[in-house]
């Protein structure tokens, strides 16, 4: 296995990272690479919610599972969709990979675990990665990480994030309007949404497709009471550009950098609802401590 540790200097022209190839669209449509070795890529994992903030820091943990050896590669998309590192010119890429192997693409050195290699990056507030390789035949976990502390302050897992289907989750819930007047098509349900003292829960959305989206959540006390109004802009971005990735919390936290904040009342545990409309929208949910940075604690939510 040869780890590849080249690194190559990032400067910002506008919206163009010189010496990476231009995202078309982010994470979802953006060509995959070529590795150095002229093999090329197939995707393996798209991941909502990577982040590169202060101490907060995500790791990739993949094993080989091929029968012969694979070249592995992690890129970077900032929040508004742009490729922060060139897997091509090994920025992120592990090549020659043995049968079994595990390797471990950081952000950043951590102290709690062994990276294999670091991707050098500025700062990310929230954004969104994909995991490529010669072969499909590749599984990663990912993780965010406190990366100053062994063992971390903070810990939580990332996967491919919750995907909206067509039609109301639950199917007594009609779906809303957006405030442009154009109608939520598909919805994904998160149980568990907690906003309770320093308490709360971010929700961090990457749009897949390859024009400009609606996406919303909707928050629900425990009653099944529907706490805010997505059609007047409470909880609602509009026209989320491809690749591009927008953060909801119920408050604003010390951790994350939220786009919008949605306005409640105390929801103890109760439910929240992804809508869009397209089904090419990739959400993470966290609950997590809003008062620290890194968060006392921090845990993922799922469907």
């Amino acid at each position: 296995m040869r780890f590849v540790r080249r690194r190559v200097g990032l400067a910002l022209v506008g919206t163009v990272v010189m010496g990476v190839p231009p995202a078309l669209g982010g994470v979802g449509d953006t060509p995959l690479p070529r590795f150095s070795d002229g093999k090329p890529a197939v995707l393996v994992l798209t991941v909502p919610g990577v982040m590169k903030r202060a101490r907060l820091q995500t790791d990739f943990l993949c094993t080989a599972l091929d029968s012969v050896p694979v070249d592995i590669g992690v890129e970077i998309f900032d929040a508004d969709g742009t490729l922060m590192n060139d897997v091509q010119a090994d920025v992120g890429a592990v090549l020659d990979v043995a049968p079994g192997r595990t390797v471990t693409v950081g952000t950043s050195a951590t102290a709690a675990f062994l990276e294999t290699i670091i991707i050098p990056l500025p700062s990310i507030s929230q954004g969104s990665a994909r995991v490529v390789a010669t072969s499909a035949r590749v599984r990663c976990n990912v993780m965010i990480t406190d990366d100053a502390l062994n063992p971390p302050v903070t810990l939580a897992t990332l996967g491919e994030g919750v995907r909206p289907a067509p039609g109301p989750i639950p199917a007594a819930f009609p779906l809303p309007q957006f405030g442009v007047g154009r109608p939520a098509t598909h919805s994904a349900l998160i149980p568990g949404v907690v906003k309770r003292g320093r308490d709360q829960t971010d929700f961090l959305c990457t749009s897949l497709a390859m024009q400009n989206i609606d996406v919303g959540i909707q928050i629900f006390g425990p009653d099944g009471t529907l706490q805010n109004d997505v059609a007047t802009g409470n909880g609602a971005v509009l026209d989320l550009a491809p690749g591009a990735t927008v953060t909801f919390g119920t408050t604003g936290t010390a951790a994350l950098l939220e786009t919008q904040v949605i306005t409640l009342t105390g929801v103890a545990q109760g439910m929240a609802r992804v809508v869009s409309n397209s089904d090419l929208v990739a959400c993470a949910a966290f609950v997590l401590d809003s008062a620290l940075n890194p968060p006392a604690s921090m845990s993922g939510l799922t469907e």
